[in-house]
């Protein structure tokens, strides 16, 4: 069987990538916790505290870097693409089209896992 080392961002290199840890998604230092996870748990309002109280494998600089890590993901492509700044490069087109595809399947996620408004009836669209 063909071993695999973590992947780690350069910039951010308490988030790793491993295919036999939590099915390749971004993680936390190798750690089954991913970025995913943390950002939902900052996002319901548990305070970093009770998170490293209930998670003391995890770090304060952990949770910081969950949130630098979206962040990034987030920023427009324009801001992150270093070298690609002709917006009518093959490069920059190329890049914006992937990140478009990549933001609009997380947004089917999302949307799919979303509970369907209250009086509203979810088969009819």
């Amino acid at each position: 069987m063909r071993s695999f080392g973590s992947m780690k961002f350069p910039v951010f290199p308490r988030i790793t990538v491993h295919p036999a840890i939590c099915q390749g998604q971004p993680t936390v230092r190798g750690l089954r916790y991913p970025v995913w996870q943390v950002l939902e748990w900052l996002a319901a309002g548990t305070s970093e505290a009770e998170i490293l109280t209930r998670h003391p494998e995890l770090e304060t600089d952990d949770l910081r870097a969950c949130l630098a890590f979206a962040a990034e993901r987030l920023k427009p492509l324009s801001r992150v693409a270093q070298g690609a700044e002709n917006q009518d490069s093959e490069e920059w087109i190329l890049n914006r089209q992937s990140q478009w595809l990549a933001e609009q399947e997380f947004l089917k996620q999302l949307w799919e896992r979303s509970p369907a408004p209250a009086g509203t009836d979810a088969g009819s669209a």
